[in-house]
């Protein structure tokens, strides 16, 4: 998974969960990382790093 790039709804759907379901489990508020995934806002950099560290995904592989 090298230079292969994820959205956030690709993420919680490889992990088969809902969005909000990946907010919680990285710490991160569902309504924010729900309003990331829809393009409305950027997402923060701790958010990047709080998903890479509870899925294994490289930092930079990760796009909102």
């Amino acid at each position: 998974m090298d230079n292969i790039k994820l959205s956030i709804r690709a993420i919680a759907a490889n992990m088969k969960i809902s969005i909000e379901e990946l907010a919680r489990r990285a710490d991160i508020a569902p309504g924010h990382l729900k309003q990331v995934s829809a393009g409305n806002v950027k997402m923060l950099a701790e958010d990047v790093q709080k998903i890479s560290k509870l899925t294994g995904i490289p930092a930079d592989n990760i796009i909102a």
